[in-house]
């Protein structure tokens, strides 16, 4: 892949659920890496966060699937990269385990 183009969300944009837009243009590729980094409120990364990914068109959702977040808070995907498609976030919080 021979383009990139990065986009910084800070934890002040997500108060009381604001959904964050942006536009990215990119060079002519049928496929698109989307990577993120999930942070917690004292902006420390994330390790173990599930983000679950949904491709929107129109009036059609389809789950994409689920990633986890590495050690770093780091999560990536490789997605179709189509105008008509706008693709949704989830993340939870990691599963705590004893």
């Amino acid at each position: 892949m021979s383009c990139y183009t990065e986009l910084l969300i800070s934890p002040k944009n997500f108060n009381n659920r604001n959904v964050a837009q942006a536009v990215i243009t990119m060079e002519c590729f049928p496929e698109v890496l989307l990577t993120g980094t999930v942070f917690n409120n004292r902006c420390e990364a994330l390790e173990g966060a599930v983000v679950r990914i949904t491709a929107v068109a129109s009036l059609d959702k389809k789950d994409l699937g689920y990633v986890m977040t590495n050690q770093f808070g780091e999560f990536a995907i490789v997605v179709e990269k189509n105008p008509q498609i706008d693709y949704q976030f989830k993340i939870y919080e990691p599963v705590l385990t004893s």
